[in-house]
């Protein structure tokens, strides 16, 4: 074909031959957010998006997961998992891990060593937790709340103030 556009195909087997056997690389910023799911992850732990929030301070698990993948090689697995909510039904949420084999490739490789860093590090962003909160409740305070004119309240039926 004369015009012809060139291919973008993507392998059906991304990671081949050695990267298989090998763990994925590491995030350089201990204190990032990957870095700390990854870190949970090579402890063992299975996290879901509930977790992420509680512990790792994201929304965006299966983002951070994809990142980890596609970036660092990570054969991160999920699994769907039931969970009982609060007005009374059961929802399915997705759960994170790593392969066991993985993760001891990855300790041999010298992951117990990172991991302990990425503690330190997200330990020392959060011992800055409680002035954040108090600056994010001052500037909160200070800032008028304009709602919408003909934004109505969700469950009394005003108008919101």
């Amino acid at each position: 074909m004369k015009n012809a556009r060139p291919s973008n195909a993507e392998s059906s087997a991304p990671r081949q031959g050695a990267q298989i056997i090998a763990p994925g690389g590491f995030p350089p910023r201990h204190a990032s957010v990957s870095a700390e799911v990854l870190a949970r992850l090579l402890n063992r732990e299975r996290l879901t998006s509930l977790d992420a929030v509680q512990e790792a301070s994201t929304t965006r698990l299966s983002a951070v997961v994809h990142y980890l993948a596609q970036n660092y090689g990570w054969n991160i697995e999920a699994a769907d998992k039931a969970a009982g909510c609060r007005e009374g039904r059961v929802a399915w949420v997705a759960e994170y891990s790593l392969p066991s084999d993985t993760v001891a490739r990855a300790m041999a490789a010298g992951a117990a060593n990172w991991c302990a860093k990425v503690r330190a590090a997200r330990r020392a962003l959060r011992a800055k937790a409680v002035e954040a909160r108090r600056q994010a409740a001052r500037q909160n305070a200070t800032r008028k709340r304009r709602p919408h004119p003909e934004q109505w309240g969700l469950f009394d039926g005003e108008r919101a103030q």
